[in-house]
């Protein structure tokens, strides 16, 4: 599209002018009919109509054409320069003013948020935010990185939860074959949180292809994927290994589809249409159970939208776990707390403040027998003999080996050969 030329003028300056004209023109005709209407009466007589004889009809002429005349006269000889000279005013004006409004429009969309919201575009508040952080941080590249980073996680997420709630339990298989112990634990995990949905279905997916896990993490949205790495004899689309067991909205139970292939199995819930066009916010909670092996020795628990508050319980086997140790990779600031029972084996966690996705908790496991195989060790080395004490030589001292002793003997014998030559 041309740009404007502003040295041509406009549409409506040349319609302007064209009715000057014409208006000019029309009154210059007027005045010189109306004169010579004036000349053709006053030789006439008119009788009883002779007090048209009165009438000023040469001298409402005479005005009439002096003013066409000189309206035309002024149009294209002074109006350029009177509009030059108000266009010249009007910048001085603003380049006087120019500080205080700026001031004033800083000063409005700080205070006033419904302003800048009115006349603001999504990539204006994008370039300001950037603007802003590279001032604050003295670098402008730092500041364009930390909003992208910003607008990834929390921007582009179009849910996010409230006071969420974590319950899990690490648990023991039976063993099967005999007395072989089973090489997993089960893991039961259920949510619970408060949120405004934004999409109809909701969906959760395990995958064993890396390729595809990270397609599903760059769309997130709706689904919440998890990718477990392929094991020989462990097929990541048997239910055994990963299964949704409930879902449900203020208490409600959704019913839910499941779809597998050779690498993923996919969990689809409808919460309905209604749900979303209502807008409010909903209680939804959700449970899965999942395998983990017992030697892998930890277990994530990912946060998958912007979180305001959340609490974690995890609850595990003693007769097979001998302790957990939480590790915190989701708080800022002072961090959430962490508090262990001695008496019972549970570990629980609190953070009230916002949380963002691409970080999370992990739980990391010492199994018992570990610490079985670890005891008759630490007994076996404290059975053993002790070995005698060898003194150390100190900084002072210096040691002379056996062939220093030779060198300096051959030292000495050279010198006396010297002397006696």
């Amino acid at each position: 599209m041309p740009s404007p030329n502003p040295t041509k003028p406009s549409l409506y300056a040349r319609l302007r002018k064209t009715k000057a004209a014409l208006l000019a023109a029309a009154l210059t005709l007027a005045g010189v009919l109306l004169i010579m209407l004036n000349g053709w009466l006053a030789g006439l007589n008119l009788g009883d109509w002779a007090w048209l004889h009165a009438l000023p009809l040469g001298e409402l002429g005479g005005t009439l054409f002096g003013a066409g005349l000189l309206g035309t006269l002024f149009e294209y000889s002074f109006r350029k320069d009177q509009e030059a000279a108000t266009t010249r005013q009007f910048r001085q004006i603003i380049h006087d003013e120019a500080p205080a409004m700026r001031d004033a429009v800083i000063e409005g969309f700080r205070f006033n948020t419904d302003d800048l919201e009115r006349i603001a575009t999504p990539r204006l508040l994008d370039e300001l935010a950037v603007n802003s952080l590279g001032m604050r941080f003295g670098d402008t590249a730092f500041g364009r990185e930390v909003y992208g980073d910003i607008k990834h996680q929390a921007i582009t997420a179009e849910e996010r939860w409230y006071d969420a709630r974590v319950d899990a339990t690490l648990g023991i298989i039976p063993r099967v074959r005999g007395y072989t112990p089973n090489p997993f634990f089960d893991l039961l995990v259920r949510w619970e949180y408060t949120v405004v949905p934004k999409h109809r279905f909701r969906k959760f997916a395990v995958v064993s292809d890396r390729q595809r896990y990270d397609q599903m993490v760059a769309e997130r949205g709706e689904t919440s994927v998890w990718f477990r790495r392929p094991v020989p004899g462990v097929a990541v689309t048997d239910p055994a290994v990963f299964a949704l067991e409930q879902f449900t909205i203020n208490g409600k139970a959704i019913p839910f589809t499941r779809q597998a292939d050779d690498v993923s199995q996919v969990y689809i819930v409808d919460l309905g249409e209604q749900v979303v066009r209502d807008e409010k916010p909903v209680v939804v909670s959700f449970a899965f159970r999942t395998l983990v092996p017992r030697d892998g020795h930890v277990v994530h628990t990912d946060i998958d939208r912007p979180t305001k508050g959340l609490e974690v319980e995890l609850t595990y086997d003693a007769a097979a776990i001998r302790r957990v140790r939480l590790m915190d990779f989701a708080s800022r600031g002072d961090g959430g707390r962490i508090i262990t029972e001695s008496e019972i084996p549970v570990v629980r966690y609190r953070y009230d403040g916002w949380l963002f996705p691409r970080a999370g908790l992990v739980f990391a496991w010492t199994l018992a027998d570990e610490g079985a195989i670890a005891a008759p060790q630490a007994e076996a080395e404290a059975s053993r003999p002790e070995a005698p004490k060898r003194s150390v030589p100190t900084a002072r001292a210096n040691p002379v080996r056996k062939g220093d002793e030779h060198a300096a003997s051959k030292i000495k014998r050279d010198a006396r050969h010297r002397q006696a030559a």
